[in-house]
């Protein structure tokens, strides 16, 4: 399948993917995701019985495979 990315000239590949994102303002990080990724571009699709897994996921009754520590990074503003 060519990439959705308009101008891009790669082809979506099947991968496993590391995925982050907030749940009631806390991070969770969700490894081993079936996607397929552009490798030109990076734009990454995944399937919808993934997102409804994803949704489903709740973080008050699972338990974590691993745990790894979270930073802000401080950057003092170009001049």
């Amino acid at each position: 399948m060519k990439c959705v990315v308009q101008g891009c000239p790669g082809e979506m590949e099947e991968r496993r993917i590391v995925h982050t994102f907030l749940r009631n303002r806390k991070p969770m990080v969700v490894e081993d995701l079936p996607a397929l990724v552009c490798p030109v571009c990076g734009y990454a699709v995944l399937d919808l019985h993934v997102l409804d897994a994803l949704f489903a996921l709740d973080p008050e009754t699972e338990r974590p495979v691993r745990r790894a520590p979270v930073f802000r990074l401080s950057l003092a503003p170009a001049s």
